[in-house]
């Protein structure tokens, strides 16, 4: 019996010794850089103003479309966010992701817009400048058809 405590005493020294170590090299426990517009509203910070849609991915079918997502881009505030626009009052969400780190934010509370046309949502910021990069996603269902699309990188 005090053969096995010793055994089981010595493998589990070794794991808690081992334990910071790996933490430190497996891929992905990197934790999300924070930038200091990172999760900002992109009209309250003021970078909606000289916003372009850089990148744009329809959402729907190879027979009929139901929106798209955008990849929206503040020249000002080196920061991109993305915005769902959708036809009909259904179920979206858009997303945005920082490629190097996976930082993301994203939007499901899609409203009608007047000036677009259509139904939208857009989510927070991320810092975006060179040599950083993102892209945008969006999801929506229509007639339980699930539908997915995504931006390049910009």
């Amino acid at each position: 019996m005090r053969r096995n405590v010793k055994r089981y005493l010595g493998k589990v020294l070794l794991v808690v010794l081992a334990a910071p170590v790996l933490a430190v090299s497996l891929p992905g426990s990197a934790q999300a850089a924070t930038y200091e517009m990172d999760g900002k509203n992109p009209i309250s910070a003021g970078c909606s103003g000289d916003a372009t849609t850089v990148k744009r991915s329809s959402i729907g079918t190879s027979t009929w479309t139901l929106g798209a997502v955008e990849l929206r881009y503040s020249v000002k505030c080196h920061t991109a966010w993305a915005r769902i626009t959708l036809s009909e009052d259904v179920w979206g969400k858009a997303q945005i992701v920082r490629n190097t780190d996976g930082k993301s934010y994203n939007c499901t509370k899609l409203s009608y817009n007047a000036s677009l046309g259509s139904y939208t949502c857009y989510t927070a910021m991320v810092y975006d400048k060179d040599p950083l990069s993102s892209y945008a996603e969006g999801w929506s269902q229509y007639d339980n058809v699930g539908l997915h699309s995504k931006t390049p990188s910009y």
